[in-house]
């Protein structure tokens, strides 16, 4: 059985989450799919030694592979039809929604398509949903452990001052906790996870 992580390890994850994020997103110390890497490796790293939901044999079926496939796919259809909406309401979401991909052109697309698979797809649902909201869960109920994991997800992205950005990561939040509340299989949101982004930012970007 995992242990459970102290509320002080939380906290200081949290934030040396928030100071990544600033780094890529505004500082820009580093080419951005390098920084999301190290993000990723480290913080999954801690999680995991601090008691996030590690992965079992038992997880590993079928069923929830293809649970996280179809669950990619729900979840690219409401970010098509979310464009759609989004820019017929907003004026700044085309612009903002171009400034997202434009950070395409920091890697070749079969670097970039391994990184989101392999690196930062796993390493964010070991530490957001495996270990944050694991823990919110426990600490708060079911409901609301899953709406302020959440909301701490897509407020980290505030740091890239892209409106679309931070409420595509609310979404996209929301739409794995969910999955992750569901099903209880990190694996599922680790394939969701990774399929989707590949699809949006690399095979079938919403440009």
């Amino acid at each position: 059985m995992n242990k459970k992580p102290a509320t002080i390890q939380i906290l200081l994850c949290l934030l040396l989450a928030f100071c990544f994020w600033y780094l890529t997103f505004t500082v820009k110390l580093l080419n951005f799919w390098l920084s999301m890497a190290i993000a990723a490796i480290i913080l999954s790293t801690l999680a995991l030694a601090f008691g996030a939901h590690n992965l079992q044999k038992s997880e590993l079926t079928l069923d929830n592979f293809l649970r996280g496939l179809f669950a990619a796919l729900i979840l690219y259809g409401i970010f098509r039809a979310g464009n759609i909406i989004s820019q017929a309401l907003f004026h700044f979401a085309k612009p903002e929604i171009s400034s997202i991909y434009s950070i395409r052109s920091e890697g070749q697309a079969a670097i970039i398509t391994f990184v989101l698979l392999f690196i930062t797809s796993p390493g964010e649902e070991f530490f957001w949903r495996g270990f944050l909201q694991r823990w919110t869960m426990e600490r708060f109920g079911p409901i609301i452990g899953w709406l302020t994991a959440s909301i701490i997800y897509g407020a980290v992205h505030i740091a890239s001052g892209n409106i679309m950005l931070v409420l595509a990561a609310l979404v996209a939040g929301l739409f794995w906790g969910w999955l992750y509340r569901y099903s209880g299989s990190l694996f599922a949101c680790i394939i969701s996870h990774a399929v989707w982004t590949v699809g949006i930012f690399v095979l079938f970007p919403i440009l």
